[in-house]
């Protein structure tokens, strides 16, 4: 998030039930700890979902946090699919490609 130029949202869904103040304001600028915890609520209570903007160039890419147990990657490309793979299999997970 903090490696390239993103923009952090909650899902309006999310927005309104729990946090309405931060509606439509990115949370990349609100430090690590607050999106954390956020995040740590949305899977508790089990909302969805947290969308994280990642420019690279000329391209968005999209990382959508649902559900407590999927992330959901858009338009991944170069230097930036690679660096989320070598992330994902860190971290003993993997990538799994729906059409």
């Amino acid at each position: 998030m903090y490696q390239h130029e993103s923009y952090v949202y909650l899902d309006e869904a999310v927005a309104n039930a729990l946090y309405p103040y931060l509606k439509n304001k990115n949370l990349r600028n609100i430090g690590l700890e607050r999106p954390g915890e956020i995040i740590d609520t949305m899977v508790i209570d089990n909302y969805c979902s947290l969308n994280i903007l990642l420019k690279q160039e000329n391209d968005f890419s999209l990382m959508r946090s649902e559900d407590g147990f999927s992330a959901i990657f858009f338009n991944l490309k170069g230097q930036l699919q690679e660096e989320v793979e070598s992330l994902v299999e860190h971290q003993g997970l993997y990538f799994k490609e729906i059409d």
